[in-house]
């Protein structure tokens, strides 16, 4: 049962790390070439309006998220 968790947790992980990527390679050609672009034109968009629905404290969360995420790749 262990060894099932275990390779669900990196099964996990692996997506979860790609999806990053993904997500910052569309962030970086949809500010790059603007929103016509194929596929990752809507996604600076997106999380534009992440931020924005986030108002004032949109900053702060990223930040704690920063935080979060150093810490947590310490740990590992």
């Amino acid at each position: 049962m262990s060894e099932l968790f275990e390779k669900l947790k990196k099964l996990l992980w692996e997506t979860s790390t790609l999806l990053g990527l993904i997500l910052a390679v569309a962030i970086l050609v949809s500010t790059l070439f603007g929103p016509d672009v194929p596929f990752f034109g809507g996604i600076l968009a997106n999380v534009q309006g992440v931020v924005t629905a986030l108002g004032s404290d949109g900053l702060g969360l990223i930040v704690a998220i920063i935080i979060i995420l150093i810490v947590w790749k310490d740990r590992s």
